[in-house]
C-alpha cells in the first residue's frame, strides 16, 4: 500500500495498487551488499541480519509474481495489468547473487550473521531473464 507521510494513513490499498516493490527491495539489498563487501559496517545486530535474511526470502519467492514493475503502471500497453518484468527479475538476481553466503558483519562477524541464498533461486531468476 502506499501511505500518506504526514498523515500516515492508507492513500492507495494493497489489493488496489499491485505493486510488490521487487525492484526497490532488490537495489536495498544490492546496495547493501556491495557496501558491505567494500568494508563498511552498515548491519550491528542478529535482528537486523534476520531482518535481510527475511528480505532474502522475499525476493526469492516475489520475483516470480507478476507486479506493475518500476513504472508502476502495468503492462506495456498501460492498461494497468500486472506482467512479469525484467528489470525486476534481473534486479533480483543481482541481490541475490550478490548477498549469497556475505557475512554482514564482515570479519568479526560468525555464522549467525551470514546471509543465505537458494542456490536454486538465483538459477531460477538467470533462466527467467534469458527467456523474457
Amino acid at each position: 500500500a502506499k501511505y500518506n507521510v504526514a498523515a500516515g494513513k492508507t492513500v492507495v490499498g494493497d489489493h488496489e495498487w499491485g505493486h510488490l516493490q521487487i525492484d526497490a527491495t532488490s537495489i536495498y539489498l544490492l546496495m547493501l551488499a556491495q557496501m558491505t563487501a567494500s568494508g563498511l559496517q552498515i548491519i550491528y545486530t542478529l535482528d537486523e541480519v534476520d531482518f535481510v535474511q527475511n528480505l532474502v526470502f522475499y525476493i526469492e519467492a516475489a520475483y516470480r509474481t507478476p507486479d506493475y514493475g518500476m513504472w508502476e503502471r502495468g503492462d506495456k500497453t498501460n492498461s494497468g495489468l500486472p506482467e512479469l518484468n525484467t528489470n525486476s527479475i534481473a534486479i533480483a538476481k543481482a541481490a541475490l547473487s550478490a548477498l549469497d553466503d556475505m557475512n554482514l558483519f564482515g570479519a568479526r562477524g560468525g555464522p549467525h550473521s551470514v546471509i543465505h541464498v537458494l542456490s536454486d533461486e538465483t538459477q531460477r531468476c538467470n533462466a527467467m531473464v534469458h527467456s523474457l
